[in-house]
C-alpha cells in the first residue's frame, strides 16, 4: 500500500511535467476563389488538434511575400476566418508559423486550395409525402459545384411573420408539422453559404393545404394497332375532378426518355418501329403543382412487319485492284428495321456477262467461334469478290418478307482528289475525328465514310465504319475502342455511288509508355567512329505515336528521328571503351533504354597508354636483366676464380711484395715481378681468336683507345708466342699488344729460384702468362 502512494506521487508531478512539454498541431486551410483569376483575398480557418491545453500560450501567423498576418487565436474552440489580400500568382508562397513561450511545443500545417462561391439554388419544391405525418418535405437543385464546404439553410416565414431555419448538408430539407399551420400560406426560400461566398434562392408561396403528393398512378392496358397505353388516377380522394399526366417512353435500345405533357387518362404512340420493344411511365398531379412519383415501367413490343430501308454495305479492296480483289461488309440490320427475326441475308453479284448469281448467307454472328478482339465489330459478316463482278447487292430476308437491295459502292482508282485535312484525336477508349474538304469538291459528296481498323492484329482485321451526313465535319469514334491499340482512320467520300479515298491517319485512344528497343547492335566499328542498328517498334507494339528516338553515349543524349534505324557516332577515341543505349519516347514518355558496350579499335601509328607503359617498362626491366647477368649472377652461378697469392710459385718464391691489405705479416717479404703491358692496337691479318686463351687478372681498370672500359677479369685474350725481345699477344677481336720484359723487384735472388721450380699448379698453368726471362 506504501509503494502504492510512492508510485500516484511520482506519477503526479510526471503526467504534470509531460503536459508542460506537449505539443499540438494547428491545421490551416485556406482557399481562393477559382471564379475569378485575379483573385483579391484568400480565406483561412483554423483547428488545431493533439494537446491544445496550451495552445493559448502560442501565437498563430499566416506569412505571405515576408508579410505577417496575425490570425487571433490557435485554440480548436476558437476557430476563426481571416481574409488576406494576394494575387492570384503568389497563392503558391503562403505558409504558416507558429510561436509558442517556453516549454511549450507547436507545430503548423497550411493547404491552399481553389473553389467556388455557391450560386442560387433553384428549382426548389415543397410536399407533404405522408398526409398523416403531416411533415412538409422541401429540395432544391445546386447551381455549382463548388469544390469545398458549403452548408444550405432552409428558411420558411409564417403569415405572422415569424421566421425560423435549418440547416443541411445536401439539397433537401425538412419542417415538422409543429412548426407551421395547416392550410396557411408559407413563404420558403433557401441561402447557401462558404468560405467565399453566399447565395440566396427564389421565394416561393404556397399553402400547406395544398401541397399533399398524390398517390403514384399505374398503367393497366394497352393495343398494339396502335400502340396506345391507359392508366388509372383518382384524384376525388382531394376533392378535385381534374387532373394533369407527363408520360415518358423510349426504346429498350435507346435509353434516353422523350416526355410527352397534358396527357390525361392515355397516350398514342405515333408511327411505332415494327418489332420493337417499348418502356412507358406516367405521373399525374391533381390540379396543383406536386406531380405524383413516377410509376413502374410498362414494358410492350410492337408485332412484327416486313423490312424497311436500306441495309449499311460497305467494302474493302486492295489498292489498284479495279474491283478484281474486294471484300463486300455489312451491318447487321436493327431489329426495329428488320421487323422481325432475319433469316438469312442475300447477296446478288451482277456480272459482266450479264449473269446474276445469288449467295446466301448466315443470319446471325458467329459469337463462339469470334475472336475477342472481333466480339466489337459491327459488321455480321465478309464476303470476297472474284474477278468479273459488276454490281453487289445485299438483303435481309425475314418471315415477313425482304428489305430491298442495297447496292455496294465500288471504290474508284486513280482518280485525283483534293487537299483534305484530317485531324484524329485519341482519348480514354475515344476517338475524336474532324476534316475539312474544299468546297468545288464537297458539293458532290452524298455522304462520308469514317473507317478505322486496329493495325497489324495477327489475325483477321475487324473493319468499322460509320456513315456521316454530307453536312457533317465530325465524328466521334466509341465502338468498343481498346487504349494503347493503334487504329488506322481512314476517310471516303461517295460520289455517285462510288466512293473515293480522301486521307488517313493512325492514331491511339490512349498512349502508354514504349517497350524496350530490339535488336540494338553495333557495327562498322573503327578507330573514330561506329554505327549503332536496332529494329523500329511495330505500331502494333509500340503502345503509342513513336515521337522520336533517344541515342545516348556514356552521359551524351540526342534525339533523332523515329524514321530512322540507325545512328553513326564519330569523333571517337581509339582503343576506348564505350557505353551506348536507345530508348523510344511516346506522348506518355520514355521507354526502357536497350544498353550494348562496344570498344573502339586501335588507331594506325597510334600507342595506347598500356602499349606505351610496356614500352617503357621493357627496357628498364631488360637493363636490370643485363645488369643482374653481368654483377650479380657470377658471383654465385660460377665457380670462384682461385687467389693469385695462394699460387706455389709465390710461395715457392718466397716474393717480399705483396697485394696491399690482402696478406699476412708473415709474407710482407715476398717480392713480385711486374710486368708492364703496354697496348699497340695494330690490326692483325688473323681476326680469329686461337685455341689458347687468357684472363688477365689485373686488379685496375686500362683503358683502350677508342675511349671504352673494361674490368679486370672481363675479357678473354689469345698468347702468342714471338720470337723477337718484345712479346706480342694478340687478342680475339684481331688486335695486337707489345709487352715489356719482366722487371724484377729483387735482381740478387728470384731468378735461380724461379727457373728451379719445375713443378705448376694448374693454376698457373691456366691464368699465369708464360714468359721468358733474357
Amino acid at each position: 500500500m506504501g509503494w502504492e502512494n510512492v508510485n500516484l506521487y511520482l506519477l503526479i508531478p510526471l503526467y504534470i511535467w509531460m503536459n508542460s512539454q506537449a505539443s499540438f498541431v494547428v491545421d490551416v486551410n485556406c482557399w481562393w476563389n477559382q471564379r475569378f483569376p485575379g483573385a483579391e483575398n484568400v480565406v483561412c480557418n483554423t483547428s488545431a488538434q493533439g494537446s491544445t491545453d496550451h495552445c493559448e500560450f502560442c501565437q498563430l501567423y499566416i506569412i505571405l511575400l515576408e508579410q505577417r498576418h496575425q490570425l487571433p487565436s490557435a485554440c480548436a474552440n476558437a476557430i476563426q476566418n481571416v481574409h488576406i489580400p494576394v494575387a492570384s500568382e503568389h497563392i503558391k508562397y503562403i505558409r504558416c508559423e507558429l510561436e509558442c513561450q517556453e516549454n511549450t511545443d507547436g507545430l503548423c500545417h497550411v493547404t491552399v486550395r481553389g473553389g467556388y462561391p455557391p450560386s442560387a439554388p433553384s428549382s426548389l419544391k415543397c410536399s407533404i409525402e405522408e398526409s398523416e405525418e403531416g411533415d412538409i418535405h422541401c429540395s432544391w437543385s445546386r447551381s455549382n459545384e463548388t469544390m469545398i464546404t458549403t452548408v444550405y439553410t432552409l428558411h420558411w416565414q409564417d403569415c405572422d411573420g415569424y421566421v425560423d431555419s435549418r440547416e443541411s448538408d445536401s439539397d433537401n430539407g425538412v419542417i415538422k408539422r409543429a412548426e407551421y399551420m395547416k392550410n396557411t400560406d408559407i413563404k420558403v426560400w433557401v441561402t447557401a453559404k462558404n468560405l467565399l461566398g453566399s447565395a440566396q434562392s427564389e421565394e416561393s408561396v404556397f399553402n400547406t393545404g395544398h401541397i399533399t403528393r398524390p398517390d403514384t398512378p399505374y398503367i393497366i392496358n394497352h393495343t398494339s394497332q396502335p400502340l396506345e397505353i391507359f392508366w388509372k388516377m383518382d384524384c376525388d380522394l382531394f376533392g378535385f375532378s381534374g387532373m394533369m399526366c407527363q408520360v415518358q417512353y423510349h426504346r429498350l435500345d435507346d435509353m434516353d426518355w422523350t416526355e410527352v405533357d397534358d396527357c390525361q387518362v392515355a397516350f398514342l404512340l405515333v408511327d411505332p418501329q415494327p418489332f420493337t420493344q417499348y418502356s412507358f411511365r406516367v405521373r399525374c398531379c391533381c390540379e396543383e403543382d406536386v406531380m405524383s412519383h413516377w410509376s413502374s415501367e410498362y414494358i410492350v413490343r410492337t408485332p412484327p412487319a416486313a423490312p424497311d430501308g436500306q441495309m449499311d454495305v460497305w467494302s474493302d479492296c486492295a489498292p489498284n485492284s479495279n474491283m478484281s480483289f474486294c471484300n463486300v461488309f455489312w451491318k447487321e440490320i436493327p431489329l426495329s428495321q428488320a421487323g422481325w427475326d432475319v433469316n438469312n441475308y442475300v447477296v446478288t453479284l451482277k456480272l459482266y456477262n450479264g449473269k446474276e448469281n445469288k449467295l446466301v448467307t448466315r443470319q446471325r454472328r458467329d459469337t463462339e467461334n469470334q475472336h475477342p478482339d472481333e466480339k466489337g465489330c459491327q459488321q455480321l459478316g465478309h464476303l470476297p469478290l472474284q474477278p468479273g463482278v459488276m454490281g453487289v447487292f445485299v438483303s435481309a430476308n425475314t418471315s415477313m418478307g425482304m428489305s430491298a437491295p442495297t447496292f455496294m459502292a465500288f471504290p474508284v482508282m486513280g482518280h485525283t482528289t483534293p487537299e483534305v485535312n484530317l485531324s484524329v484525336i485519341g482519348e480514354n477508349k475515344k476517338l475524336f475525328v474532324t476534316w475539312s474538304v474544299p468546297s468545288p469538291f464537297s458539293e458532290r459528296v452524298l455522304d462520308y465514310v469514317v473507317q478505322h481498323v486496329a493495325v497489324e492484329l495477327p489475325h483477321t482485321p475487324c473493319l468499322n465504319w460509320v456513315r456521316i451526313c454530307r453536312t457533317q465535319r465530325s465524328v466521334t469514334l466509341t465502338d468498343k475502342l481498346s487504349n494503347y491499340t493503334a487504329y488506322n482512320v481512314s476517310l471516303f467520300a461517295v460520289i455517285n455511288n462510288h466512293s473515293t479515298f480522301l486521307k488517313s491517319a493512325i492514331a491511339y485512344t490512349l498512349q502508354g509508355v514504349p517497350p524496350e528497343v530490339s535488336q540494338f547492335h553495333v557495327k562498322n566499328i573503327s578507330h573514330s567512329s561506329v554505327t549503332l542498328m536496332w529494329s523500329p517498334i511495330p505500331l502494333h507494339e509500340s503502345n503509342g505515336v513513336i515521337l522520336h528516338y533517344s541515342i545516348g553515349l556514356n552521359e551524351t543524349e540526342a534525339n533523332v528521328s523515329s524514321d530512322q534505324t540507325s545512328f553513326q557516332l564519330l569523333d571517337l577515341q581509339p582503343a576506348q571503351q564505350y557505353q551506348a543505349w536507345v530508348s523510344a519516347v511516346t506522348s506518355a514518355g520514355e521507354g526502357v533504354r536497350s544498353i550494348t558496350t562496344f570498344s573502339t579499335t586501335d588507331k594506325p601509328g597510334y600507342v595506347t597508354p598500356t602499349l606505351l607503359a610496356v614500352l617503357v617498362v621493357l627496357p628498364l626491366f631488360a637493363l636490370t636483366l643485363l645488369i643482374y647477368f653481368v654483377f650479380l649472377l657470377p658471383t654465385w652461378c660460377f665457380p670462384k676464380i682461385p687467389d693469385p697469392l695462394n699460387s706455389k710459385s709465390f710461395k715457392h718464391a718466397h716474393l717480399q711484395h705483396v697485394w696491399p691489405g690482402h696478406c699476412h705479416p708473415s709474407e710482407l717479404s715476398i717480392k713480385i715481378s711486374e710486368l708492364e703491358i703496354v697496348e699497340n692496337l695494330v690490326p692483325t691479318t688473323n681476326a680469329y681468336p686461337s685455341e689458347t686463351e687468357l684472363i688477365d687478372v689485373e686488379p685496375h681498370q686500362k683503358q683502350i683507345a677508342d675511349g671504352a672500359h673494361r674490368k679486370d677479369g672481363d675479357f678473354i685474350q689469345r698468347l702468342e708466342s714471338e720470337e723477337s725481345n718484345g712479346r706480342r699477344v694478340s687478342e680475339h677481336n684481331g688486335w695486337t699488344k707489345n709487352y715489356s720484359k719482366i722487371v724484377d723487384t729483387d735482381e740478387e735472388s728470384g731468378d735461380e729460384d724461379w727457373e728451379k721450380q719445375k713443378c705448376f699448379s694448374d693454376y698457373e698453368t691456366h691464368f699465369m702468362p708464360s714468359v721468358e726471362a733474357n
